[in-house]
């Protein structure tokens, strides 16, 4: 009886504790759903509304508080003895549990939504007491936090969409407020943007930098959120366009510091010198301003850590600007400072070593900041080339010298030749050659007869430009020869680019002139051959103090030879196809020498004869002085002669000449006769020149003359079958043609033609 009163007892007592459980879980489930709505209620009063609700916050959160713990206790309790005892009741069970995870993932919503929102509070205190680097890691407190909820699937939900752009608003705010501290640290006085600096806007430069509290707050952050680079690269564009590289652009302008310690401020500013720009800046004084504005920026902000206090990163900003500006700051000191301090002279070279000592003293100095790191630096390296950097740079000095030579007008001449002391031999006088082998040439002279003037240069006139330029050659490779092997090969090399050159700058420059000016071509066929003179024994002379392999035989210029002779000819020769096209023109007007002895065939004779006479006079005057003699003589026969055959044929044709077209054409032609030999004569000839010599048509056209004043009889005696001096110039057509056309068809006419044969 006893056993079944407990096995009842047991029996109701067990179903009690199910009914009190399921009543407690049904009233724990209903009390969340209220928490709930509150919950929804004040987050969508507070984000929706932007109503202030602290209270009931902090209400909600001890709520939440309340029923976590008793949960907490159902859970325990159900897992300990009351799941013991429900064996028999499986399925209630995972209700009850599937229940209790729902409510718990509930809880955990809940949390981290409170979480966000005493983030936002932390955030917006941070950010009005400028603590950044704290406001910064709320931020990302705020977005892991949203990300896990985001990850578990509770993006739809409006209060997430809510959270998410408050978290996008204060990351802009961050933003903001990290620029506006930036800017107040570093302030820039610029002028306008799209004006270059120059020297009258350069004082208007100034750089204020203010050593503030938040300065080591405000650079943690900035890297902390990624922005710091960015804000770096914009400062350093700015120091290197507005500061440093117009210090080394114009050498008058120097940095000016003002440092001010109760403000805890430091002004940078230029400053013009009232002495005038220089030409170029010095490397030396260059790397003291540059020394000065990187040391006064490394105290108030270079010199801060871009992470924050405790943490591993230990760059500073100095080496974070150091390598963004390095290349360039680099490149613009070797530029406008370096390229124009390596000397123009050998002797020079020695100097350069102080300029080299201050490079590497500049280098360690900028290590010591932190601002570059201690690899090698293109800088230093630029420095320590000197050697290649003065052959490179006197190379392309030279070049430009050469330029400016050949495009110097040609008509200012000099007298060169065999009564004078040209280059070549200023320069074998300069070697000073030994008595041993003075002696030798003589002796090879002497076995092989060779005249002294076989390689002699005829005396001419020449350009000063092209003197100059062959005077610049020889000085080039007597500095070569004192020179490195390196050095003297580019030098070497260069001098026969300067001829190069030569052949394509003066037929282009001068191009009108040598065109239409018989002068300047005249000019320009001895220069060509003044300079190929010279190249003959250009390289010979320097042969053994040329280094390897130049003293080899490698050291040679006569493969220039053959193309400065052609292109003299070739200049020379169009200039004489030009004159003869117009001493050609100017025969035309006598329109063939008929009938000249009407008065207006006469006067048309008469003034093509004195424009021929004048033209080939105007030659005289400007060629005399200029072409050696052999050449002169040479161009004025081969003129001549043109006129000469053009004569003589156009007579040959006419069918009828009168006695007084005869007697006309006759004292036309003694004029030109009589002046032609002194047209012909070089300056210094002492002797009259033999015509027949030089002008081939000469005897043609003194026969020519004798046949127009001749008799008959005389003509024929002249002819003399054909072996007299008549017989040498003309033909037998040519005679007959001229018998027809100046004697009347008789018996005598007929007996004189059948004599020529």
């Amino acid at each position: 009886m006893a056993s079944l009163v407990t096995d009842v007892l047991l029996a109701n007592t067990d179903l009690l504790e199910k009914e009190d459980l399921g009543t407690r879980i049904g009233k724990l489930s209903s009390h969340i759903d209220e928490i709930k709505g509150e919950i929804y209620h004040a987050v969508h009063e507070k984000y929706t509304h932007f109503r202030p609700t602290r209270d009931t916050t902090e209400e909600l959160h001890n709520k939440v508080q309340t029923i976590s713990g008793e949960m907490q206790n159902l859970s325990n309790k159900i897992k300990g003895d009351i799941s013991a005892q429900l064996n028999s009741s499986t399925s209630d069970l995972h209700d009850l549990t599937r229940q209790l995870e729902k409510t718990n993932a509930i809880i955990e919503v809940l949390k981290s939504l409170c979480k966000i929102n005493g983030a936002v509070k932390d955030f917006q205190s941070s950010i009005q007491n400028h603590e950044y680097i704290q406001a910064s890691n709320v931020i990302s407190e705020m977005r892991s936090d949203l990300d896990i909820l985001i990850d578990d699937g509770y993006c739809d939900l409006k209060i997430i969409k809510a959270v998410r752009a408050e978290l996008r608003v204060n990351q802009e705010t961050l933003l903001h407020h990290l620029g506006e501290s930036w800017s107040a640290l570093a302030t820039w006085k610029i002028p306008h943007a799209r004006e270059p600096v120059t020297m009258a806007n350069i004082t208007q430069v100034h750089l204020k930098i203010v050593d503030s509290e938040t300065a080591k707050s405000t650079i943690a952050a900035m890297h902390q959120v990624g922005i710091l680079k960015s804000k770096l690269e914009v400062f350093g564009k700015r120091l290197m366009e507005f500061i440093l590289k117009p210090s080394a652009i114009f050498p008058s302008v120097t940095p000016v510091i003002n440092s001010t310690k109760k403000s805890k401020t430091t002004t940078i500013s230029l400053r013009a010198s009232s002495d005038g720009p220089n030409e170029t800046s010095d490397p030396v004084g260059l790397y003291k301003n540059i020394q000065y504005v990187l040391e006064a920026l490394k105290g108030p902000l270079l010199g801060h850590n871009a992470g924050s206090r405790g943490s591993e990163d230990d760059t500073t900003l100095m080496s974070m600007l150091g390598e963004m500006m390095w290349p360039e700051l680099a490149q613009c000191i070797i530029t406008n400072s370096l390229v124009h301090s390596i000397p123009t002279s050998s002797s020079k070279l020695n100097d350069y070593k102080a300029v080299i000592t201050a490079t590497e003293e500049f280098e360690t100095s900028l290590q010591k900041i932190g601002f570059i790191s201690a690899t090698t630096s293109p800088l230093l390296t630029y420095a320590r080339d000197v050697n290649v950097h003065f052959a490179n740079k006197k190379c392309q000095e030279l070049i430009v010298e050469a330029r400016q030579l050949m495009k110097r007008e040609l008509h200012n001449t000099k007298r060169v030749g065999s009564s004078s002391k040209t280059g070549s031999n200023k320069n074998v006088e300069e070697q000073k050659e030994t008595s041993s082998e003075v002696k030798d040439q003589q002796d090879a002279k002497d076995k092989n007869h060779v005249s002294e003037g076989v390689f002699a240069l005829p005396e001419c006139a020449v350009s000063e430009s092209t003197e100059c330029l062959v005077n610049l050659a020889y000085q080039t490779l007597q500095e070569a020869s004192s020179n490195t092997p390196q050095c003297a090969i580019q030098l070497f090399y260069t001098v026969r680019n300067m001829f190069e050159v030569f052949c394509d700058v003066v037929p282009t420059y001068h191009r009108e002139n040598l065109q239409k000016l018989p002068q300047v071509s005249a000019l320009h066929h001895n220069n060509c051959m003044y300079i190929s003179h010279h190249l003959m024994t250009l390289g010979h002379q320097y042969r053994h103090t040329l280094p390897s392999p130049l003293c080899d035989g490698a050291s040679t210029f006569v493969d220039l030879i053959p193309v400065f002779r052609k292109l003299a000819s070739e200049c020379f020769l169009a200039q004489m196809r030009t004159q003869r096209d117009q001493l050609l023109e100017s025969l035309s007007g006598a329109g063939g020498f008929g009938q000249v002895s009407t008065d207006e065939n006469f006067i048309a004779c008469e003034k093509a004869i004195k424009q021929v006479l004048h033209q080939l006079g105007h030659l005289q005057r400007v060629w005399l002085n200029i072409l050696p003699s052999n050449i002169y003589t040479k161009a004025m026969s081969t003129l001549i002669n043109t006129v000469l055959i053009q004569v003589v044929e156009k007579i040959t044709l006419l069918e009828d000449i009168s006695a007084d077209d005869a007697h006309q054409l006759y004292s036309l032609f003694l004029g030109l006769q009589e002046k032609i030999p002194d047209l012909i004569k070089p300056e210094d000839a002492e002797e009259p020149i033999v015509v027949q010599s030089t002008v081939d048509h000469w005897t043609a056209f003194t026969e020519l003359q004798f046949i127009l004043e001749a008799s008959m009889q005389d003509i024929v005696d002249r002819w003399a079958e054909g072996k007299g001096p008549l017989a040498m110039v003309f033909n037998t057509s040519e005679i007959k043609s001229l018998i027809r056309a100046i004697f009347q068809n008789t018996d005598r006419r007929a007996a004189a033609l059948a004599k020529i044969r």
